[in-house]
């Protein structure tokens, strides 16, 4: 694709920020500015699915490195 592998890691690590922080409900409209939207999810402890996605994205971020 011709991007280089640092930009393309530094990609997945944003998209991992972003999707543990809709996982989690961390985000905040202080950091999401004119785009943040909540939606009504059921209230839980979600920790065990927000650790399985990092690890997933870490798994891609390592194998690019």
């Amino acid at each position: 694709l011709g991007v280089p592998l640092q930009s393309a890691a530094r990609a997945v690590a944003i998209m991992k920020a972003s999707s543990t922080a809709h996982i989690g409900e961390t985000n905040s409209e202080a950091l999401g500015g004119s785009k943040f939207r909540k939606m009504e999810t059921v209230q839980g402890d979600c920790s065990a699915l927000v650790a399985e996605a990092a690890s997933y994205f870490d798994r891609v971020i390592s194998a690019l490195s």
